[in-house]
This record gives structure tokens, C-alpha cells and sequence, in this order.
């Protein structure tokens, strides 16, 4: 079945022209017989073909809209999901819990690189770049409490997600 939006939208017009086309013949059958019944039908189903038809380009335009508005969105959370994946990563290499020397240096710049990469990645909001920064300064400033920052990323991709 084919979902692209003219499809839906041809779709739903036969529908609804159809439905009325045969509400105006029941109505027009039960006020005066078969005669009315078919005028009124022609004359409900044919102003319904010429509404569908009018309305037809603005529903396209707002189905594609919304199709471009949810694809953005997906994106945005998708890269921030992998953004705090990648901080996260940054953030055990720097700070491994089996002593400094536990990771290979050549392995923390690799996740640093990737970890910036991904902050200055297109389609992230404003708020979560700032939250972004914020982790990777406390991170190579090598200061001890970087939770709070990972954690304030964390609330901005949350409440991006929530759109608010």
C-alpha cells in the first residue's frame, strides 16, 4: 500500500466523496423517492469532488510539513542520544576506574575527537550544545566531579525530547 502523502490524500478524498454521495441519496430517497435520490447524490458527491479537490494541495503541504518537522526532530535526538553516548565514553577514558594508565593514550584522543565531533554536530539545539561544552570543559579540565555536568546534559536532552 502506497503511503505517500498524494496517496493518502486521494484516498481519503474518494472516501469522503463517497460517503456523502450516499448520505445524499438516503436523504434524498426518504424526502421524495428515487428521483431526488439521485440528484442528490450527484449534487453532494460532485460538491464534495470540488472541496477534496480545492483542499488537496494545502493537505499535501501540511502533511509534508509535518513529515520534515518529525525527520528534524528524530535527528536532533538521535544525534544527542550518541553525543552523550560519546562524552560518556570520553569521560571513562579519561577518568578509568582501574588507574590513570588504563587507557592508551592514542584511546582517549580518539574518543575526544569523536566526542567533539559529534557537539558540533548539525541539528543540535542551542541548549544542548552549551550542556555539551560545559561536560567536555569539566572533563579536560581533568576536574574530579564531572557528573553534574554529564548529568546536566543528560536534562537537556530530556527535555528537548519533550520538546519543551
Amino acid at each position: 500500500m502506497d503511503t505517500t502523502p498524494e496517496q493518502m490524500s486521494s484516498r481519503t478524498a474518494a472516501g469522503w466523496t463517497i460517503a456523502i454521495a450516499v448520505l445524499g441519496a438516503f436523504a434524498g430517497f426518504a424526502w421524495d423517492g428515487p428521483f431526488l435520490a439521485v440528484t442528490c447524490a450527484l449534487s453532494l458527491g460532485g460538491g464534495a469532488t470540488l472541496a477534496m479537490v480545492l483542499s488537496r494541495r494545502q493537505m499535501i503541504t501540511t502533511i509534508r510539513e509535518g513529515q520534515g518537522k518529525a525527520a528534524a526532530l528524530g535527528y536532533a535526538d538521535g544525534i544527542a542520544d550518541m553525543m552523550v553516548l560519546e562524552i560518556s565514553a570520553y569521560r571513562a577514558s579519561v577518568f578509568p576506574l582501574s588507574g590513570p594508565d588504563a587507557v592508551d593514550p592514542a584511546e582517549r584522543r580518539a574518543r575526544r575527537k569523536a566526542a567533539y565531533q559529534l557537539t558540533a554536530a548539525e541539528g543540535l539545539p542551542h541548549h544542548i550544545r552549551e550542556a555539551a561544552a560545559g561536560a567536555l570543559e569539566a572533563i579536560d579540565g581533568r576536574d574530579r566531579d564531572t557528573q553534574s555536568a554529564i548529568e546536566d546534559l543528560m536534562k537537556a536532552v530530556q527535555k528537548q525530547r519533550r520538546g519543551m
